[in-house]
């Protein structure tokens, strides 16, 4: 009676934040998880002249300052400005002159080797001045189905971004709108605009130690495809399909801090209350077989539907990270510990008094792995091992623990501008539990796309298929960019696979789409 929803779905990389930005770069400063808080603030050279380690004595008054071949008797007809003149040239020397005395105090305009406070002083007003960026899309997105059913969106989206930067403090904040108007076609009627804030952090950055607090976006794990640690934000389970190869996921609150001693690099982040997947709502196009069926169940009056919900409160039974980092002969390495919950609520079916009832409930698990990525050449090899020992699992009337071992090993390159190529193959092996069978899961992502004509334009395939009977997403695209601005995109999204599968299920959700958007 309960399938599968998301499961194995949210192992999958998460779309780049905002999904699809190709046509604008994000301000967000968190560019990646390493380096919060932007670009540092690089000092500029100084010209003042060392200390001279060699002099025999304190120069006299008319020789060069801490001038070590200086003598003390100067010659009275040596000429003005002359460097190799036994003494310091008189006050008629030439201006500017980079040898002259300390004394003379006629110096040309723009002399790089004159004290100049007043630009000083302007550099220091510079780094602690306040900067301001702002930047945003506005796009219309239609997938429209080709099995009959429903559009699967017709959505029109507002995003706008800011951030802002003063010395090693920086403050990004991002809000999104959307209105869909696919919503009147799907039953059960369905809240068609949704507004609100989506990131709001603030960052302190400096060379040792990057702080950062508040509702974000936070990955981990070197592979992009499939990428069985990225565990911290949920699923967006209203839209999870950002393309043929990544999933949409949602901030959330959290903090966390990056020490950086010496070849080590030490990650702890800790969110302070539990997050999981917000359910879909009945009738929606993604909503998972599991819950549907459960749901029909409910409306026909053979079983109560219940679910618990974890701990809302805050600074208890939260989630937590902790990474160790570091480069080794050009190998990223990266060891990752993971505490937190299941994104999803898992049901027990059993007997009540008012007859059948399925209980959901939220539980947490432990994850532990291994990371690595290498450049070579134009090419970029990666990969991920993990092990989850209390791993819930899903079964037909109850869920049990087990242990899940996932692996993914990647390869991808691009060919001078012109072609891309990305290749993951993952293994998933799951032992035997109490509710359910020993399975094991193989499969694939991919990417394969051709730039032309200055980049404006770009088309290619990509996707991800399990080879192991859950199904397959396959995606064509094509993409025109005719000017810095402005983003044209068309393609197909075609779902394979048995009715139960992990992708089969949303048979019905293939799509034709065209989306424009506007950068700005």
């Amino acid at each position: 009676m309960v399938g599968q929803g998301f499961w194995g779905l949210k192992n999958l990389g998460a779309a780049p934040n905002p999904p699809e930005t190709l046509a604008f770069k994000s301000l967000n400063p968190s560019t990646r998880s390493e380096n919060l808080g932007g670009e540092k603030a690089w000092a500029e050279p100084s010209l003042t002249l060392p200390d001279d380690s060699l002099a025999k004595s304190s120069p006299s008054s008319d020789s060069l300052p801490r001038d070590s071949f200086a003598k003390s008797r100067p010659s009275p007809d040596s000429l003005p400005g002359d460097p190799f003149a036994k003494s310091s040239p008189s006050q008629d020397s030439l201006p500017g002159d980079p040898f002259a005395s300390s004394n003379s105090s006629s110096t040309l305009p723009g002399d790089p080797f004159a004290a100049q406070p007043a630009q000083t002083k302007a550099k220091d007003q510079a780094r602690s001045s306040l900067a301001l960026t702002f930047g945003g899309y506005l796009e219309s997105r239609d997938r429209f189905s080709t099995t009959g059913a429903p559009p699967v969106a017709l959505t029109l989206t507002s995003f706008f971004e800011l951030s802002a930067k003063k010395g090693p403090f920086s403050l990004y904040g991002s809000f999104k709108g959307v209105f869909e108007g696919a919503a009147r076609y799907w039953p059960n009627g369905h809240q068609a605009l949704k507004a609100g804030v989506q990131e709001l952090y603030l960052s302190y950055d400096q060379e040792v130690v990057d702080l950062w607090f508040g509702r974000k976006i936070h990955r981990w794990g070197a592979a992009d495809g499939y990428n069985p640690m990225d565990l911290f934000n949920p699923l967006d389970s209203s839209d999870p399909i950002a393309s043929g190869r990544f999933l949409n996921r949602v901030p959330k609150w959290l903090g966390g801090v990056n020490l950086a001693l010496g070849p080590i690099n030490i990650e702890a982040v800790y969110l302070p209350r539990p997050e999981v997947v917000a359910l879909p709502e009945p009738g929606e196009p993604w909503e998972p077989r599991s819950y549907r069926e459960l749901r029909r169940a409910r409306d026909q009056g053979l079983l109560t539907l219940t679910r618990r919900s974890p701990t809302r409160r805050w600074n208890q039974k939260g989630e937590v990270g902790l990474k160790l980092a570091t480069v080794l002969a050009g190998w990223d390495l990266a060891a990752m510990a993971y505490r937190g919950y299941f994104d999803e609520p898992l049901f027990r079916v059993g007997l009540s008094p008012f007859g059948l009832m399925a209980s959901g409930e939220y539980v947490n698990f432990r994850a532990y792995g291994l990371s690595f990525a290498k450049g070579v050449g134009a090419a970029t090899i990666r990969g991920e091992a993990v092990v989850k020992p209390d791993y819930p699992v899903q079964g037909p009337l109850n869920w049990s623990r087990g242990r899940l071992i996932q692996t993914v090993l990647g390869w991808d390159r691009d060919f001078d501008g012109f072609f891309y190529l990305n290749l993951q193959v993952f293994l998933e092996f799951q032992n035997k539990t109490a509710s359910k069978a020993k399975e094991d899961r193989q499969g694939l992502t991919y990417e394969a796309s051709f730039k032309w004509s200055l980049d404006e334009w770009a088309a290619g395939a990509r996707g991800q298929i399990y080879l192991t009977g859950e199904g397959a997403l396959n995606e064509l695209f094509l993409e025109w960019r005719f000017d810095d601005h402005w983003k044209f995109s068309l393609g197909t999204m075609v779902f394979s696979g048995a009715k139960t599968g992990l992708l089969g299920q949303y048979r019905d959700n293939d799509n034709a789409y065209i989306t424009l958007r506007y950068s700005f």
